[in-house]
């Protein structure tokens, strides 16, 4: 089952209308970041961004245990528009145990 989201107003919505995120746009108004909280923990569960404005986004973390954390980091390091290189602390110790690189995106 996938979930349905909706912005409005740099505030993100989840389908059932609560709020579980914000967003920001660039000066031509398309998306640049958004980070949730789908939890209500207080702390951020992904965030994901465009940091070179071109529409794709380039970079994403996601807190996978609601500690605070973010335990994995994605990055499209050559810009094509998927993401190819990732990191992963699996023990959630704050080292990255797992990096992988995949020039031909995950």
């Amino acid at each position: 089952m996938s979930e349905n989201y909706q912005f409005a107003n740099g505030t993100v919505y989840g389908a059932n209308g609560q709020v579980v995120g914000t967003y920001t746009t660039d000066a031509t108004g398309q998306i640049d970041s958004v980070s949730t909280d789908e939890d209500h923990n207080g702390a951020v569960d992904t965030i994901i961004a465009d940091t070179d404005h071109n529409g794709s986004f380039e970079s994403a973390m996601v807190d996978t245990n609601a500690d605070g954390y973010g335990e994995t980091i994605l990055l499209d390091t050559d810009n094509d528009g998927d993401f190819d290189t990732s990191a992963v602390d699996t023990n959630s110790d704050g080292t990255y145990e797992t990096v992988a690189t995949d020039p031909n995106g995950f």
